[in-house]
């Protein structure tokens, strides 16, 4: 066997295994064409032309906390804040800082709780740990849950387990990004495998990219999510 018959093997075995395994990391390109820009923030909102300027600007999720803070009651303004998101033809998603206010975060969504493309599971430092029933009962309610942390911040809290790698992932991976330049790409930064994620199979659906980003007057975060995960 000559060399070129060698190399040409080669190339065949090593586009075959990438074939097997999804092209788990592709093209950057291709991953931007496929993501929307999203935003969440905790914050009080009372203009609808915001979230009109909102759309205008691309996001295309809105994604709330929904009960009022440090508790899991209803906060006064979830329900207004929904209807002004979808009448400005935003998606709309929500999550409580405690997860163990799973079914107060969307019972708060009132009459919208159907439209919501997911709730999410917040699995932060200092805060208590994910459990299968908090997913089952998620899911109960016909919402998808989702799990919201980070490489740093899941091995800490839950000890690296993988028992919830099939609960779609929003990570966080924030930078200093120009807000003025940034685009959305649900793969940037590249993705960090951690608790059985960020695999050809379980590839996050979103990533939160930048904190603290004033958008109209609001402050937001900045995150990206593969459009093919709304609804």
């Amino acid at each position: 066997m000559n060399i070129r018959t060698i190399a040409r093997n080669a190339i065949a075995a090593v586009t075959a295994l990438l074939i097997i395994l999804g092209l788990a990391f592709a093209p950057a390109a291709n991953a931007a064409n496929s993501s929307v820009k999203v935003l969440d923030t905790a914050n009080t909102i009372t203009d609808p032309s915001w979230f009109v300027k909102a759309y205008q600007a691309g996001f295309r999720l809105y994604v709330m906390h929904s009960t009022a803070w440090g508790t899991c009651n209803t906060w006064s303004r979830t329900q207004t804040q929904l209807k002004m998101a979808l009448d400005a033809g935003l998606k709309i998603a929500v999550y409580t800082r405690d997860p163990n206010c799973w079914q107060g975060g969307i019972n708060a969504a009132g009459p919208y709780a159907s439209q919501l493309q997911f709730f999410a599971l917040d699995a932060e430092t200092g805060g208590p740990q994910i459990t299968r029933a908090m997913v089952d009962g998620v899911k109960g309610m016909g919402v998808r849950p989702v799990i919201y942390s980070g490489s740093g911040m899941w091995p800490q809290m839950m000890n690296n387990t993988t028992a919830f790698s099939d609960v779609p992932l929003w990570d966080t991976d924030t930078r200093n990004i120009n807000y003025n330049r940034w685009t959305a790409n649900y793969r940037s930064p590249t993705p960090v495998q951690y608790g059985g994620w960020n695999t050809p199979t379980t590839m996050r659906i979103g990533v939160q990219q930048k904190f603290n980003q004033s958008l109209n007057g609001v402050v937001v975060d900045l995150d990206s999510f593969n459009a093919t995960f709304l609804k």
